[in-house]
């Protein structure tokens, strides 16, 4: 149960971080912008947990503050295993959906951890949401035209601004919806390890008085098919380095996750200040970048790799983008992607080296 800050007597110990630009004036700008509701709540394609929590808190926003319902819908797949363990068992609300349809049946259209014009979203040209919650860089053009926009991209993760609109409210998390917020941090920051604000680490910190531990051990040590041991061991064969910097094209995969999940892996192998993974999956090559450094920028680096029709965008040491396979084959596609990133990272000069020896 999601309760109060009058009704929380078992929950007293819990405090707000101290720090919050949303107030009551922000409160009421939103409440007006959603209209009397139904709100269709939209993140982008494949979502992570980030996205599950941060639709998932301005469902539970909109609910106990003010009455409204919401549908959280979402695109693509979710194939990760600790993703799917998250849906399964913190944010079973969100509904699988390629093509949105009655979209007119809503007040109003929320998009989170995603903005109109990222090519990463379901909806659907021409149609503008009239609230917009981000953290990703870079901003999309546009934005002036959404009634009500809070896009943050010093934030580690977008479930954190999303939560102070609960506080600013008075609201405070049940133990389920509280485990989702900290995974959503997490899982984009690397426990706190990666692009973590002030606020992210506040948020995180205070939440460890809430969370349901069996729940987070659940989903952070979830169980995995044998097919990702088997991509795992091809990835790691078709992994080359080159001066500082690795690249692993993993080919024809099952799901596009997986990118992020080798990239994270390989921005660990020592002398190395960047790692690129990438893959195809239905007629889209997807990446996933990672860097040491948040001086690096990994969003402003792929913005340079991820040339148009392809979109891309990041924040700090970690970004991802992706690029249709329309015109073209994907050898050549990926050699050209290959090849601008090692112009970006200035390892033109060395000839790639095998990952295995």
């Amino acid at each position: 149960m999601v309760t109060s800050l009058d009704g929380a007597e078992s929950m007293s110990g819990f405090q707000f971080p101290n720090i919050n630009p949303v107030d009551s004036d922000r409160l009421r700008k939103l409440r007006s912008t959603i209209g009397s509701g139904p709100v269709l709540i939209l993140t982008h394609d494949n979502p992570d947990p980030d996205a599950f929590a941060s639709g998932k808190v301005f469902a539970t926003l909109f609910q106990v503050a003010w009455g409204i319902s919401s549908r959280l819908v979402y695109s693509g797949m979710v194939a990760r295993a600790e993703n799917k363990a998250m849906l399964r068992l913190l944010t079973p609300e969100w509904e699988q959906e390629d093509v949105l349809s009655d979209i007119k049946h809503y007040s109003a259209i929320v998009l989170v951890d995603t903005q109109p014009g990222a090519g990463n979203n379901s909806l659907m040209d021409g149609v503008d949401p009239q609230v917009v919650i981000d953290h990703h860089y870079p901003i999309q053009k546009g934005l002036d035209r959404i009634a009500f926009t809070d896009v943050r991209t010093e934030m580690g993760a977008t479930v954190s601004l999303a939560f102070q609109y609960l506080e600013a409210a008075g609201i405070i998390p049940d133990e389920g919806l509280a485990t989702a917020i900290f995974y959503g941090i997490h899982a984009d920051t690397m426990g706190l390890s990666r692009g973590g604000s002030t606020t992210d680490q506040e948020i995180y910190i205070q939440l460890l008085k809430l969370i349901n531990r069996d729940l987070l051990a659940q989903i952070a040590q979830a169980r995995l098919p044998r097919e990702y041991f088997s991509t795992f061991t091809r990835g790691l064969r078709a992994t080359r380095i080159y001066g500082q910097v690795v690249i692993c094209c993993l080919g024809e995969m099952h799901h596009p996750d997986f990118v992020a999940e080798i990239a994270d892996l390989l921005i660990r192998l020592e002398n190395i200040r960047a790692a690129l993974c990438l893959g195809y999956h239905h007629r889209t090559i997807y990446l996933s970048l990672r860097t040491m450094q948040p001086e690096m920028d990994a969003g402003s680096l792929i913005q340079k790799v991820v040339v148009p029709p392809g979109k891309a965008g990041g924040h700090g040491t970690i970004a991802g983008g992706r690029m249709p396979l329309n015109a073209g084959s994907v050898d050549r596609i990926v050699a050209e992607i290959e090849s601008r990133f090692l112009r970006v990272m200035g390892e033109t000069t060395h000839k790639g080296e095998d990952l295995l020896l």
